[in-house]
């Protein structure tokens, strides 16, 4: 394919300023003490008891786990969608637990519930992890109904949905225990970071011994850490972006299952570039709505159970008609920069790490997903022309959903 010199959007966004850095490096020096004042905000904007702030989302999951399976010890499996992002797996298997997989209901990112009850009759079943997926929200009141007769946890991954909101409750506050990622790309970044979020006083007090027992980071992270933080407020303008995707050795956008990563406690570094994060995640996500209600106005479709709302986005899912369309998309999209992207490459079974995953089970609507799911951009570098050439790219013939 033929390299793109020009504006190009990236496929997500979330703007990180140089005032933000620099309200990180003023606060390098206080240690504990401003990621603790962060932790105490989000205990109150989110009404729950514990909240700890970690080196990442996928971090934030492995801790999590261990925290249940200390409450559990007897359980060791646990059940994710079909469909979802690589890193939940990854941190399942970094944590020493098994995956198991449920396919997805048609037409949406979630569970598929006729199958699911089965499932929860597992008695090796630590937890279930409904994921919002984009920004999507999962059925979790739903989840929980069927789960509350059963000792199983519900671990909500709202990796991808920090500050979104629905049916009037907030997201990350919805199962017994939730996390949320500030990694690049989501919907509020500071470079790298992952919040938990819990009411339970068990799994809370299981949390607060683990964390007491995991470093912070060190110098050299942390000037990495200044040095990546300048490095994408940067390079994710649009004019910009196209050097960086250029550059292989980067792999920019590209999913991996991979279970190494570290887990630490949220440095001060950190801590600091998400000191206004409610004044941010406002901002960003009243941006993200104008572009997402101006692409659906155009009659492009949404899965999942939002039944006409548009939620908060960090990228639109578009699931078009077959795997013909979807490669013209990204093709188009790749020469015109329009940000378009392939969703995660393969269904949960289909990566091969996963070897000891329960055999003789199919999962032939999360497959159908990864085979036809585009995302659209939609965060604040997004323009109306932009909207306008993404949707008529939509609009063609050959680009028609099923």
């Amino acid at each position: 394919m033929v390299m793109r010199i020009g504006r190009t959007l990236p496929p997500a966004a979330s703007p990180l300023r140089l005032k933000d850095i620099a309200s990180g490096v003023s606060v390098i020096f206080e240690g504990e003490a401003a990621a603790r004042r962060l932790e105490d905000e989000l205990k109150s904007f989110y009404q729950v008891r514990y909240c700890f702030a970690v080196s990442s989302g996928k971090a934030a999951l492995v801790l999590i786990l261990q925290a249940l399976h200390q409450i559990h010890p007897e359980k060791d499996e646990v059940l994710i969608p079909a469909y979802t992002c690589y890193s939940v797996p990854s941190a399942i298997i970094k944590a020493g637990f098994k995956v198991r997989l449920c396919d997805m209901a048609p037409g949406t990112l979630d569970f598929d519930f006729s199958r699911i009850v089965e499932e929860l009759e597992n008695p090796h079943l630590l937890c279930v992890i409904p994921t919002h997926l984009f920004g999507i929200p999962a059925d979790v009141e739903r989840l929980n109904t069927l789960i509350s007769p059963r000792d199983i946890f519900v671990l909500e991954d709202a990796a991808q949905a920090m500050g979104g909101g629905w049916n009037g409750k907030k997201i990350g506050t919805l199962g017994d225990v939730g996390l949320f990622s500030m990694g690049r790309g989501k919907a509020f970044s500071t470079v790298e970071g992952g919040i938990i979020l819990t009411d339970n006083d068990m799994v809370g007090r299981k949390l607060e011994k683990q964390l007491a027992t995991i470093s912070r980071y060190g110098a050299m992270d942390t000037l990495r850490l200044f040095f990546n933080a300048v490095a994408l407020s940067v390079f994710i303008y649009p004019w910009i972006y196209w050097l960086p995707k250029s550059l292989p050795f980067l792999r920019l956008g590209e999913t991996h299952f991979n279970p190494s990563f570290p887990i630490k406690r949220l440095s001060s570094f950190q801590a600091g570039m998400a000191k206004k994060w409610s004044t941010a995640i406002t901002r960003l996500k009243a941006a993200r709505s104008v572009n997402a209600n101006k692409i659906a106005g155009y009659g492009i479709k949404l899965p999942g159970i939002c039944r006409g709302t548009i939620p908060d986005l960090i990228r639109f899912p578009v699931l078009v008609a077959d795997t013909e369309t979807k490669k013209k998309i990204l093709q188009k999209s790749e020469r015109m920069g329009l940000g378009i992207s392939d969703g995660y490459p393969d269904s949960i079974d289909g990566i091969g790490e996963l070897w000891d995953l329960p055999g003789g089970n199919t999962f032939p609507v999360a497959k159908d997903i990864a085979e036809r799911i585009v995302t659209l951009p939609v965060h604040p570098y997004v323009n109306d022309e932009d909207v306008r050439d993404i949707v008529q790219l939509f609009q063609e013939r050959s680009y028609v959903e099923k």
